[in-house]
């Protein structure tokens, strides 16, 4: 029966909007009752306290409805105002007229006032019951059953009523286009939300799949560049007096195998979030390690110069900052073609860490730097346009800022600002230092779990001519079974991505069976997470750079 009482919108929003059009009905109503006392004081016959009475319980509803709404019945106040207003108007016709044309035309203000308050289907009811209300009152007035009028037609008081009705249907129709016009933007804005959402969820289930195909390449391709790379430090160790161009072929090697870890690690930050697990990093131990391989990286026409603090910590993922700095390493080489000098220095205050990388080459202009953050935008011919965009990606997720400085034909300057943290290093290992300074690895026993049959020859044959007794395992099953049984064993270095077991399962069981068995785990793809690095268990990038492996073992070999 009072279906027509329930709404399709959200019960805020259908309270606010009737809440607001309320109160403008009741604010014009209120204004218009001193026009209605000014034409009905206009017709001499009209009875002076009969019209105060009239528009005084006007003003009395007016407030009683007020009231309803300041209770945030809005719905109620719209129903009784509405009623209101046509019962009183009901009354109107049977004691002053009739069906006169004034009053007829204020059943259209009813239908209306109730249909923008409450609903269509409560104005279509309005409608019926007025009607039928007018068809009473013509039928009465036919057959003489009404009260004679108080007063005879008046074209004043016609103008009056006439005049109130038209302002309040207007009022009425400009407040409901209104409503329809702002509940129109809410749908239209929703729509536009939801789309986006949508084309937001697709996008991220595209990038998705672009992250697992490219992390199972880049996976596969790390193992091939560390099988690469130790072949090559191998040679150069056993072909001591190899001629000069001989070394050329092997700098070339090296040169191309540290451009495709660029490749892959930039490959890794497609569709994935540029930031793992944090932990406190020593930039300047850093800086100091890449500087080492940087020459074989840019080439013998370029200078290194490298300038740093003692201590420039910062919280980060290792292999993000690994791969700002030698972005930044190859985007100068790029800039100088005939040879230069890059300047890296590492600043530390007691709230932030500098890095600076800056270099003589051709530079930029303001339009240049403008767009050189920007992803697929390059001025080389052979660019992809990542590198600089990876580089802000990295730097804003690690809470940093990146500012470039630059003038045509006068080098460009880096400067990559980070907050400096205070925690403990416990979990950063200093790869820079000299690894023979750790324990012997002479007979040293370790235990290599690796699936990739080429990588696992590679790493035998390379930690064999370092002095260590290599035990090859494929996965982690087999490692698990063999480690108990295992009499002297000094570490576990072994892969993260493996069948069956993989190495962050093992770790975890060697760590609840083996709390002081130092492990070095190793990955293509992904870092381990945090909770199971601890100062005897840490993580090396592949492809594994034989002095990175060589310092992490013997790290953790310290540590026990």
């Amino acid at each position: 029966m009072f279906g027509w009482l329930r709404v399709s919108t959200p019960p805020s929003e259908e309270s606010s909007r009737r809440a607001e059009l309320l109160k403008r009905v009741l604010w014009s109503m209120t204004g218009l009752v001193p026009l209605g006392v000014a034409s009905a004081s206009l017709e001499e016959k009209n009875d002076v306290r009969l019209t105060f009475v009239f528009y005084g319980s006007v003003l009395l509803g007016l407030a009683f409805v007020a009231g309803i709404v300041r209770l945030g019945r809005e719905l109620l106040a719209a129903v009784l105002l509405s009623w209101f207003f046509w019962l009183l108007v009901a009354f109107v016709t049977v004691k002053f007229g009739g069906l006169t044309g004034q009053w007829a035309t204020v059943f259209t203000v009813c239908v209306l006032l109730i249909g923008g308050l409450v609903s269509g289907r409560a104005a279509l009811g309005m409608a019926v019951i007025s009607s039928a209300w007018c068809g009473l009152i013509a039928y009465l007035e036919v057959h003489h059953a009404l009260p004679r009028p108080i007063t005879p037609y008046s074209p004043i008081n016609a103008w009056g009523a006439v005049t109130v009705t038209l302002l309040l249907t207007s009022l009425l129709l400009r407040a409901s286009i209104a409503s329809m016009e702002r509940m129109h933007a809410r749908a239209e804005k929703s729509a536009l939300e939801r789309d986006e959402a949508l084309r937001r969820s697709i996008r991220s289930q595209k990038m998705e799949l672009v992250g697992n195909l490219t992390s199972g390449i880049a996976h596969d391709f790390n193992n091939l560049l560390t099988v690469i790379g130790s072949a090559s430090h191998m040679l150069r160790d056993e072909l001591p007096r190899l001629d000069a161009e001989a070394r050329a072929w092997l700098d070339d090697l090296d040169g191309a195998t540290f451009r495709a870890t660029l490749m892959t690690r930039q490959l890794l930050s497609i569709g994935r979030a540029p930031a793992g697990d944090r932990t406190p990093v020593n930039v300047s131990s850093l800086v100091r390690e890449l500087a080492r391989m940087l020459p074989r990286l840019l080439g013998s026409t370029i200078e290194i110069e490298v300038e740093v603090t003692d201590r420039a910590v910062v919280l980060a993922s290792r292999a993000g900052l690994e791969q700002i700095l030698l972005n930044l390493a190859v985007n100068a080489r790029d800039a100088m073609p005939e040879g230069g000098r890059l300047s890296l220095r590492v600043l530390a205050t007691a709230e932030e860490v500098i890095i600076q990388a800056k270099d003589s080459g051709i530079g930029m202009d303001e339009a240049t730097q403008a767009r050189v953050f920007e992803p697929f935008f390059t001025t080389k011919t052979m660019g992809t346009g990542l590198g600089l965009a990876t580089v802000r990606q990295l730097v804003n997720s690690f809470d940093g800022v990146i500012r470039v400085t630059s003038l045509p034909h006068e080098g460009a300057s880096f400067e990559v600002r980070f907050p400096a943290s205070d925690r403990p290093l416990e979990l950063a290992l200093d790869l820079s230092a000299d690894p023979v300074a750790g324990p012997s690895s002479i007979r040293s026993r370790l235990l290599l779990v690796e699936d990739d049959a080429l990588v696992r020859r590679g790493l035998c044959r390379w930690l064999g001519h370092e002095g260590f007794e290599v035990i090859p395992v494929a996965d982690g099953e087999e490692a698990w079974a063999l480690v108990g049984s295992l009499r002297g064993l000094r570490c576990v270095v072994s892969d993260l991505s493996m069948p069956r077991m993989d190495g962050e399962q093992l770790a975890e069981k060697l760590a609840a069976a083996f709390p002081e068995l130092p492990v070095v785990l190793m990955s293509g793809n992904r870092e381990p997470p945090i909770e199971i690095l601890s100062a005897k268990r840490v993580f090396v990038a592949k492809p594994v750079d034989h002095t990175q492996l060589l310092s992490a073992i013997a790290e953790v070999m310290r540590a026990n």
